[in-house]
C-alpha cells in the first residue's frame, strides 16, 4: 500500500469510528514499510484533510453533478485528498496531485468506472481557482462554518461567548499546523548539553522553568536523539503552566487522577524528587499504558500507576495535592485534534461538565485539611471551566480559590485569578486551570 492508498484507508477507518485518529494513524503507519518522507506525507494529508473536511465536502457537493456521485464515499475521499493537495499544499505539484488521484481511483473497485470524474473535477479546480472557493454564503454562522471548516454549533457557541473578532482568530489558529515542543527533563542531561545536542533542531527555550523547546520547521520528533534517549518528551508549554499552578515541593505525595498520556505526572515526579511520589491513574488500561510509556521513556522511578475510575477512588485522605486534568470537549486544542470537530457534539459539553463535577467531588475525599486540588481542562467552554469552579465552591465551602502563583505570567491569568490560556490571545494550546485549597471543615 503506497502513501496515498494509506491516506484513503485511514480516512475510511476513521469514518467507521473504530478509535481515536491518533491511534488509527499510529497503527496504520506501524504496519507499513514507508520511509520517513512518505510517513510525513500520510500524516500531513490525513490531519490536513480532517482539518479542512467541512470546506472540502462543501466544494465536492458543488462540483459533483448528481447525488449518486456525491454518495460514493470512496470517490469523496479521493477528491478530498486531491483537493487538499491542490488548495492547501505547496509541495505537491498540481499535475502530480491530479495524476495520482486519478490513478488511485482506477485502482479501487468502487471508483474504477468513474476515474474520469476525479480527473474532470480536479482539472477544473486547477484551471479555475474560483472553483475551489466557497463563494457567497449569506448566513454568518454558515459562512464561518464553511470558510474555516468547523461545525456550526461550535461557531454559534463561540460567537455568543467570544464575539466575532475572537471567534475568527480562534478559527484561524485551529487551522494552522500545530507546533511541536520538547519538554526537557529537569534531571539527567544538563541544560547546556541538551541545548548543544538540539541547537540545530530547536528554538531557544521558553515556558515554565524554560523547559520547552519548539522544534524548527520540517523537524519531526523521530529526528531528535535526545527524545529517543529519554532526555525529553513531547509536551505543549500550556501543560507546563498547569504543573506550575500545583507548586509541587520535594517530598509531596500527589495524585494525577486523569493522567494519560502521563506528561504532567512525569513533570510532577521530577519536582517532588525521590522523597516524594506520584500516583498516576486513568480509567482504562490502554490509557494507563500510555502513562507507562512516558514514565519508561523518561526513566522515572517515583510514579505508581493505577487503573481506576476517578469518580470512585480506591483510597482516601492520603495526598498532599490532587491534579484533576479532567476529560473535556478539547475545544482549546482543535488544531492538534481536528477529529474532535466530528466527534464532539453540543450535548457533550453538558455531559462532560457533569462528569467533571463527579470527579471533582470524589477528589475532595483524597485530601486532608490544607490539601490542594488543581482542576484543569483544555476546553474553552464556560460550563467546563469558570461555571464548573463556581458550582464546586458553592457545594464545598471548605475549599477556597487560591489564585495563581507569581511563577505564572500575568498575561495567562484572567480577571478571576484563573489560569486562562486561549489560542486567540496567546497563540498557544487553550488551557484553563484553578487552584483550590481546603481550609477547614
Amino acid at each position: 500500500m503506497d502513501a496515498r492508498q494509506l491516506v484513503i484507508q485511514i480516512l475510511k477507518t476513521f469514518d467507521g469510528r473504530s478509535g481515536s485518529l491518533d491511534q488509527i494513524v499510529d497503527t496504520a503507519l506501524k504496519s507499513t514499510n514507508l520511509d520517513r518522507r512518505d510517513k510525513r506525507f500520510v500524516f500531513e494529508n490525513v490531519y490536513g484533510i480532517l482539518r479542512w473536511r467541512i470546506r472540502l465536502d462543501y466544494l465536492i457537493d458543488r462540483l459533483l453533478s448528481n447525488d449518486r456521485l456525491r454518495e460514493n464515499l470512496s470517490l469523496r475521499r479521493i477528491l478530498q485528498l486531491g483537493l487538499y493537495q491542490l488548495l492547501f499544499l505547496d509541495r505537491v505539484p498540481h499535475h502530480a496531485a491530479v495524476f495520482e488521484s486519478v490513478q488511485l481511483a482506477k485502482n479501487l473497485p468502487e471508483t474504477r468506472d468513474i476515474a474520469g470524474v476525479v480527473n474532470a473535477v480536479l482539472r477544473r479546480v486547477t484551471a479555475d481557482r474560483h472553483a475551489g472557493q466557497p463563494g457567497v454564503i449569506e448566513d454568518p454562522a454558515e459562512r464561518l462554518s464553511i470558510e474555516y471548516s468547523h461545525p456550526r454549533w461550535m461557531i454559534e457557541r463561540w460567537l455568543t461567548n467570544l464575539g466575532l473578532g475572537n471567534t475568527r482568530k480562534l478559527l484561524a489558529f485551529n487551522n494552522e499546523r500545530p507546533e511541536i515542543y520538547l519538554r526537557r527533563k529537569i534531571h539527567g542531561l544538563s541544560k547546556q548539553q541538551f541545548e548543544a545536542e538540539t541547537r540545530e533542531l530547536c528554538d531557544p527555550p521558553t515556558g515554565y522553568l524554560n523547559l520547552y523547546y519548539r522544534l524548527k520547521s520540517r523537524v519531526s520528533p523521530d529526528m531528535v536523539d535526545a527524545l529517543e534517549h529519554g532526555y525529553c518528551n513531547v509536551q505543549a508549554p500550556s501543560s507546563g503552566w498547569v504543573v506550575a499552578l500545583a507548586e509541587a515541593k520535594k517530598g509531596e505525595k500527589i495524585l494525577d487522577s486523569c493522567a494519560s498520556p502521563g506528561g504532567k505526572a512525569a513533570m510532577l515526579s521530577e519536582l517532588v524528587g525521590e522523597t516524594g511520589s506520584i500516583c498516576a491513574c486513568d480509567d482504562r488500561l490502554p490509557r494507563v499504558r500510555l502513562c507507562l510509556d512516558t514514565i519508561g521513556s523518561l526513566q522515572l522511578s517515583n510514579i505508581h500507576t493505577l487503573v481506576a475510575d476517578s469518580r470512585f477512588p480506591p483510597f482516601a485522605g492520603i495526598f498532599d495535592k490532587v491534579l484533576v486534568d479532567a476529560p473535556c470537549s478539547s475545544t482549546g486544542v482543535l488544531h492538534r485534534h481536528p477529529d474532535a470537530r466530528f466527534i464532539r457534539t453540543q450535548e457533550d459539553v453538558l455531559s462532560l461538565a457533569r462528569l467533571q463535577a463527579e470527579i471533582l467531588d470524589a477528589a475532595t475525599t483524597l485530601l486532608g485539611t490544607g490539601g490542594t486540588l488543581i482542576y484543569s481542562t483544555c476546553s474553552l467552554e464556560p460550563e467546563e471551566n469558570e461555571v464548573q469552579i463556581a458550582l464546586f465552591l458553592r457545594k464545598h465551602p471548605d475549599f477556597r480559590h487560591a489564585g495563581c502563583p507569581d511563577s505564572i505570567p500575568q498575561n495567562f491569568v484572567d480577571a478571576n485569578g484563573y489560569l486562562s490560556i486561549t489560542p486567540y490571545a496567546h497563540g498557544m494550546d487553550g488551557m484553563f486551570a484553578a487552584c483550590l485549597k481546603r481550609v477547614g471543615t
